[in-house]
């Protein structure tokens, strides 16, 4: 009798640590997504994709980088050893990417590549 009453107690308490556990992931603020590509004035555009490469798309040219981010530092290392590679802060506002850096700060709009394509 005594061990029942020891293994309902266990589960008990598992039960309640499960469910604080689960209560406290849900509270947590999601950071939107940095994955996709934005734009500042439909000319300079950033491409970021899942695998941490991505592209800066300009009318002189594309230019290839890998990026990481750590909190709130995106860093960017750009392929082509003659660009220059950047860091910034990042955060959103809304529905914009803003990237602070040493070279200023930029707001960026995502583009919406499936609204493109039906209205081309």
């Amino acid at each position: 009798m005594k061990k029942k009453i020891i293994i309902m107690i266990v589960l008990i308490i598992i039960v309640i640590c499960a469910i604080i556990a689960l209560l406290l992931g849900l509270n947590k603020t999601k950071k939107p997504s940095i994955i996709g590509t934005w734009t500042t004035d439909g000319v300079t555009i950033y491409k970021f994709n899942k695998d941490n490469t991505g592209a800066l798309i300009v009318s002189l040219g594309e230019y290839e980088f890998t990026y990481t981010i750590d909190d709130d530092t995106l860093e960017i290392d750009f392929k082509n050893e003659r660009s220059e590679d950047a860091k910034y802060k990042y955060t959103f506002e809304d529905n914009k990417l803003i990237l602070e850096g040493d070279n200023g700060k930029y707001t960026f709009i995502k583009k919406n590549d499936e609204k493109e394509k039906k209205n081309k």
